[in-house]
């Protein structure tokens, strides 16, 4: 009898002493990870390579998730408007930034100056109908076939048009032109399909997507000036704005002269040919 206590005891202590860890571990709270902090980011078409290359490094030092959206400025303007969402805005030039708040709702707070874009004529490999970079022969109609981007749609467009008016040639040109595009996307496209002999373009899309083996570049011969200032800034809709802030700087440190040269820009606003 003494030895069945001895045994019911020391099956109630064990019994006792499970129950108890069990207890223990049901009130540990279980740890759940942070989700990364994301960061919205809306650049045109021909800041894309430049911004990738910054995300990469920043999603590492920062430990967060870097969304691209890139497009003409028109479309990219109306997806912040319905959307609401976004933390930074990279034109490829500063035209739309005066026309920021007035299409989308929001107002574009820190900034950061990047550099200049360049607008230059672009031709298929080896100039085939020799176009010298002179203005003066776009505006004969039938002399040669040109494709440029749409003003409405694009920075590169609405700096074409500038470009022109300031040469007075706008309105002669445009009779030349055979396609008007949303933005820098379709000009290569045209010159590669000989749908157009001339196209006026940024000097970084020569840059992408193997372009140089196909495309030449031809320096406009004009007294104008076809350098175009280039900024980033934080949107006031942002939900990070202390994160974009830091992408800004990281951005200002990343980007010296010799780092915009791989993309096609420029710290100076001419550049030597």
């Amino acid at each position: 009898m003494p030895q069945f206590n001895y045994i019911f005891s020391l099956t109630i202590t064990i019994l006792l002493f499970i129950g108890g860890c069990k207890e223990r571990r049901s009130n540990k709270v279980k740890q759940v990870p942070e989700p990364r902090k994301e960061l919205v980011i809306y650049c045109e078409n021909t800041m894309l390579n430049m911004v990738v290359d910054l995300k990469y490094n920043f999603e590492q030092l920062y430990n967060c998730n870097v969304t691209i959206q890139n497009d003409c400025s028109k479309n990219l303007m109306g997806i912040i408007n319905y959307s609401a969402k976004g933390d930074i805005y990279i034109p490829s030039s500063s035209h739309s930034f005066n026309t920021f708040q007035n299409n989308t709702g929001y107002q574009l707070t820190d900034s950061l100056f990047l550099g200049y874009n360049h607008l230059v004529y672009m031709v298929k490999k080896g100039n085939p109908k020799s176009f010298s970079g002179n203005t003066a022969p776009l505006k004969r109609r039938g002399k040669y076939a040109v494709i440029i981007a749409n003003p409405e749609t694009s920075s590169l467009g609405y700096e074409t048009k500038q470009f022109l008016q300031k040469q007075r040639a706008y309105d002669e040109v445009l009779e030349s032109v055979v396609s008007l595009t949303s933005d820098s996307k379709g000009l290569v496209k045209g010159l590669k399909g000989d749908q157009a002999d001339v196209a006026i373009n940024w000097k970084s899309n020569i840059n992408v997507n193997g372009n140089a083996q196909h495309i030449e570049v031809i320096y406009p011969q004009s007294p104008y000036n076809n350098a175009i200032p280039m900024y980033a800034a934080v949107m006031s809709c942002s939900s990070e704005p202390t994160l974009a802030k830091a992408f800004l700087q990281l951005a200002s440190e990343e980007l010296s002269e010799a780092a915009l040269a791989r993309y096609g820009f420029s710290k100076r606003p001419s550049i030597i040919f």
